[in-house]
């Protein structure tokens, strides 16, 4: 009786039935229709032109300004490079700010 029912199972000519929910999701699904758009392309005003071309200059820049490397790499060498101590205060109690915080 087993043998039967697995034959069946596996009978070409038997069609699986799905419920009519899981029928409709096999549908494909059709984009949404938007107005069309206007065949003119706007424009800028002068303002923000500037800024594109600011922002296509800083992408242009390198990230690292290798004079300026250079330069402070020769005064470290040469024992002459003074480090902005203000400057280097504020950045390690920037950087103990969260940890002094969260105590």
């Amino acid at each position: 009786m087993v043998n039967q029912v697995g034959h069946v199972w596996h009978d070409p000519s038997i069609q699986r039935v799905e419920p009519p929910e899981q029928q409709q999701a096999r549908q494909p699904v059709t984009p949404v229709s938007r107005p069309d758009r206007p065949s003119q392309a706007a424009e800028l005003t002068p303002e923000l032109q500037e800024v594109q071309r600011a922002i296509e200059i800083v992408r242009q820049a390198p990230d690292v300004r290798e004079g300026r490397v250079a330069a402070i790499r020769k005064l470290l060498e040469a024992g002459r490079y003074q480090a902005p101590l203000e400057a280097v205060a504020d950045r390690i109690a920037a950087e103990l700010r969260p940890t002094l915080e969260s105590e």
